[in-house]
């Protein structure tokens, strides 16, 4: 063991002994609480947005037996009740909006706007029902429009509950996939452990046994010299210790005063008329100085513990058996990643180029997820990298190629995602050679694209159409064509002026 400075005395080297220890300890500690806590953490959170969505389809349900109240026994208590709520619903769903902005799920969002139309339609039921109920007169016309009226916002209804059973869907894979990370987190940590302990075994083990080493040598050494001595005090040999602590002090004091009594011997030797006396006081020094060896020794000696390495080890295979918590997934950086790119920009301003970095964070969670089923394809001009655009517009039509056209293909299924410039304009692509989508199909989007209608499916189109359009004033033009086999959704962004 190399001398460290402040490592001069026994106490001090077993007191570094247990900090050590100690530090191990603390960390295996900190790590397991705080594995312990994120785990927990994850757990509530996830819970809470669950029961956050079931209120809100509660409140929904709520909501849409006052309509069938007020509607079908025109009734002005379910008129009432319907503002109570709506006002419900809304509270509701301000939590649900909050929900969002930290994380976006996209079946969350599309639950969102369909509970915003529904309200939208049975508000404009509930003012006509009380205009009718007002009207003097209940023409047939007033009510066969009523009947119009009750009838969207039944089928409206209809689509919500689709809705919700789809949010439910994507937060109970949310789960899985949790669950899933956690489990690789668990197995990664018990090993992160078992190494730390094994580390403190192996560290604090050979520390000791080095520390008891020395000091057990540094005994025997003290003990060979008060021995050498008792024969004769000449022939003496000089204690050679090098420990660095009380050991080499009291060797060093021992040896000088070893020379002070050969000095003294040679003095009275010359002297022949005290030669008796200094016998006698020889004796009598000898006899004292043995004493006080012994009693030094003896009291070095008890600040050794023999057991000490014995209950060292039994501490260590004690914390062995603390029982460990959950952490830390394969694919946390990238997940990471992308969702700070989400909760940093959600209603931000990006450039292109920070959307095709998200982009591919998102392609590599993917096929990290599909393992390499898929392939995917870049082709961006330098020119457009700067372009400003709204965030999260191309990773939901990504998102949309895989599972609506290529998610059935075992292999050879392929994403190509393009931006160019044309005459001006930016133009950005994305492709596959999925299944593609029939003409009645695409002709059907377009329709609700411009009555603003919700769709069965697809809203996910209507909502990236409808942030463009707002944001670019109208200079937006999407465009969905068939490829045999595929489909190509095309955005052109036309420059001002």
């Amino acid at each position: 063991m190399k001398h460290l400075h402040f490592l001069n005395t026994v106490g001090k080297k077993y007191t570094t002994g247990y900090v050590i220890m100690g530090f191990f300890v603390l960390v295996f500690l900190t790590i397991s609480a705080f594995e312990s806590f994120y785990v927990s953490d994850n757990y509530s959170r996830a819970t809470s947005e669950l029961v956050n969505v079931n209120k809100l389809e509660s409140s929904v349900n709520s909501l849409n037996e006052t309509v069938n109240m007020a509607y079908l026994y025109l009734s002005s208590e379910g008129i009432e009740a319907y503002d109570g709520a709506k006002d419900i619903v809304e509270k509701d769903l301000g939590v649900i909006r909050l929900q969002l902005e930290e994380e976006y799920i996209r079946e969350l969002a599309d639950t969102e706007n369909t509970v915003e139309t529904y309200l939208e339609q049975s508000s404009l039921l509930i003012g006509n029902l009380q205009k009718y109920l007002d009207s003097d007169r209940k023409d047939t016309a007033a009510y066969v429009a009523l009947e119009s009226n009750y009838a969207n916002v039944q089928a409206t209804y209809n689509y919500v509950n689709q809705m919700f059973q789809e949010a439910y869907t994507a937060k109970l894979a949310d789960f899985s996939e949790l669950e899933a990370e956690l489990k690789i987190l668990h197995r990664r940590m018990y090993v992160f452990q078992a190494v730390l302990i094994l580390a403190m075994v192996i560290f604090c083990t050979v520390y000791l046994y080095k520390v008891i080493r020395e000091v057990s040598a540094s005994i025997r050494k003290m003990k060979k010299g008060v021995e050498s001595i008792r024969g004769n005090v000449f022939l003496a040999e000089p204690i050679k210790v090098e420990s660095n602590d009380e050991f080499e002090e009291f060797a060093e004091a021992f040896n000088g005063m070893i020379k002070l009594i050969q000095a003294q011997m040679n003095k009275i030797k010359e002297n022949a008329d005290v030669k008796e006396r200094l016998a006698e006081l020889e004796i009598e020094n000898l006899r004292i100085y043995s004493e006080l060896q012994k009693s030094h020794l003896n009291f070095l000696q008890s600040r050794i513990n023999p057991h000490f390495l014995f209950n060292t080890l039994n501490m260590i295979s004690s914390l062995a058996r603390i029982e460990n918590a959950d952490k830390c997934a394969d694919l946390m950086e990238i997940t990471a990643s992308f969702l700070r790119y989400n909760l940093d920009n959600i209603s931000k301003t990006v450039t292109l180029e920070k959307e095709i970095e998200n982009l591919k964070d998102y392609v590599a969670i993917q096929e990290y997820r599909y393992d390499g089923r898929y392939q995917y394809s870049f082709d961006i001009s330098q020119e457009c990298l700067g372009f400003q655009m709204p965030c999260m517009v191309l990773q939901p039509l990504v998102e949309n190629s895989i599972q609506h056209g290529i998610a059935m293909m075992l292999e050879g299924g392929h994403v190509w995602i393009r931006a160019y410039g044309q005459e001006g304009d930016i133009c950005l692509e994305v492709s596959d050679n999925g299944v593609g989508m029939t003409e009645a199909r695409i002709q059907e989007i377009y329709e609700d694209f411009e009555k603003n209608n919700p769709s069965t499916t697809h809203i996910g189109l209507r909502n990236i159409y409808r942030r463009l359009k707002l944001f670019y004033s109208g200079r937006v033009k999407f465009q969905i064509e068939n490829l045999h086999p595929g489909l190509e959704i095309m955005i052109r962004i036309y420059h001002e002026g």
